[in-house]
């Protein structure tokens, strides 16, 4: 059986899909922000760690040195997916040690998650929560891991994003409206009806979903199509443009999950 790649579940985290190089595999897990200390944040806060670092006072400590200027049109490109608006100012701590908590306030009209980047600076464990409900921990050792995707928020607010542990790093946050997907296509539809999944339907899906995003401008590199589960990637661009997650939910989605889940 082949092993978990990087995760999309509907909208999904599109940040982490195809970055994983020794596990090349379509396969999808549900939405959540987990840091992996393989991944490296570049965007939003890559740019704002070449700027001068704040120092440690006992403010920054604390997680008050809070500012709200906005990334750049590139930091934003290659750190939050295409299809993703952003509302609200953002919520930037250049440099904090030890817990933080954020008051992120109430959403604003149309936001239904909360956009969170996170990057390491030093070593340490980090718990990263929303309203005391926690949505993933980093593993730091060094200053390269960090995670981003979007948690889903409810309830009236005001809100709070904090991070626990005895490690240094960055935070980065910002309301946010997914796209949402698009529903099943008609031949997909047609294939899950009995709800069941043969072969032939699911491999007639991956060609569709193939189809898609070449036509989208982002072809899938196929690996193997020898096993059960057809190995594939896809570059992390088709994840950050959307492309990959409207062709993945029309195409494929439902047929890739039924597939998997009878041959596990």
């Amino acid at each position: 059986m082949p092993d978990v790649m990087t995760t999309r579940d509907e909208a999904q985290r599109r940040m982490f899909v195809a970055l994983a190089e020794s596990a090349p595999l379509n396969r999808r897990a549900p939405r959540t922000l987990v840091a992996l200390t393989v991944f490296a944040v570049s965007g939003v806060l890559a740019g704002a760690a070449t700027s001068a670092a704040v120092a440690l006072t006992a403010e920054s400590r604390a997680g008050s040195n809070v500012t709200h200027v906005p990334p750049s049109p590139a930091q934003l490109a290659a750190t939050v997916p295409g299809d993703t608006q952003l509302l609200g100012d953002p919520f930037f701590i250049e440099r904090a040690v030890g817990p933080t908590t954020l008051d992120v306030g109430v959403a604003p009209e149309g936001a239904t998650e909360l956009y969170v980047a996170f990057r390491c600076l030093g070593a340490g464990v980090e718990v990263i929560s929303i309203d005391g409900d926690v949505i993933g921990t980093s593993y730091c050792d060094g200053t390269g891991g960090g995670s981003a995707g979007g948690e889903t928020v409810t309830g009236p607010g005001p809100h709070s994003l904090s991070v626990s542990g005895s490690g240094s790093y960055m935070l980065w946050a910002s309301w946010s409206a997914p796209a949402l997907p698009p529903g099943p296509s008609s031949e997909q539809s047609a294939a899950i009806a009995d709800g069941t999944v043969t072969e032939a339907e699911y491999r007639a899906g991956f060609e569709r979903y193939a189809k898609c995003m070449s036509d989208g401008g982002h072809p899938v590199d196929v690996i193997d199509t020898t096993q059960k589960v057809v190995r594939y990637v896809n570059s992390d661009a088709s994840v950050q443009s959307g492309v990959e997650g409207q062709c993945y939910a029309s195409e494929f989605a439902q047929l890739d999950s039924g597939w998997q889940s009878a041959n596990q």
